[in-house]
């Protein structure tokens, strides 16, 4: 009976001593898939999950911009690099934020991830966000509601200028002055009616523009 279990026991310990397997697709695509058993046997075989991939993010990066929490917390949990920016300089964090992926941005933020509010907020007028959590989050976490750009121009401004409402909505919302006035002189009323910008109009005369 003994010498039956000798192989068995022979099977198994090879089994156990054989490692992970190795992964059938290649990280870029395993990323792209969300598929977290490819990932995870990439972290086992030792792949540089800090690498910039051909559209130029990282795994983390790619995990963030498409909103996949437990892919971030797998990623976090095998120690890469948390604030490692894009080929545009840009990091996970900024992509939570921008993205709207708030839950995310706290993940990254207590895995030492550095948050440049003032600075993200710009950019995220510039690029057009509409999202509420966006401006919430950087508003939160510090973010200079009447910082001005290299033209001049506050969030506000700009959101008015792209005929953005409901970014100018939201940022009127988080207290931004309705008052203000762009590097010529004219103020956020003025713009919004020189544009034809009815409905921003009326949301900064609700708000105290005259």
């Amino acid at each position: 009976m003994k010498t039956a279990l000798l192989p068995i026991l022979a099977l198994l310990l090879i089994t156990a001593c054989s490692g992970p397997e190795k992964p059938t697709v290649t990280l870029y695509l395993a990323m792209q898939r969300g598929d977290i058993e490819q990932i995870e046997r990439h972290i086992r075989w030792g792949s540089d999950m800090n690498r910039l991939n051909r559209d130029g993010y990282t795994p983390l990066q790619v995990a963030v911009k498409n909103g996949r929490t437990a892919i971030v917390r797998l990623l976090l949990r095998s120690g890469v690099e948390v604030d490692k920016p894009d080929r545009e300089g840009r990091t996970a964090l900024w992509h939570a934020i921008v993205g709207g992926h708030t839950l995310i941005a706290d993940l990254l933020r207590k895995a030492g991830a550095h948050v440049e509010a003032t600075a993200w907020l710009l950019d995220a007028a510039h690029l057009g966000v509409r999202k509420r959590e966006t401006v919430e989050y950087l508003v939160r976490h510090g973010a200079d509601l009447e910082a001005r750009d290299e033209k001049g121009d506050t969030p506000l401004l700009i959101a008015i200028r792209q005929g953005n409402h409901k970014l100018a909505k939201h940022l009127v919302n988080a207290g931004a002055d309705v008052r203000v006035r762009d590097a010529e002189g004219r103020t956020a009323l003025q713009i919004a009616n020189s544009l034809g910008l009815g409905d921003i109009a009326l949301l900064l005369k609700r708000n105290g523009a005259t």
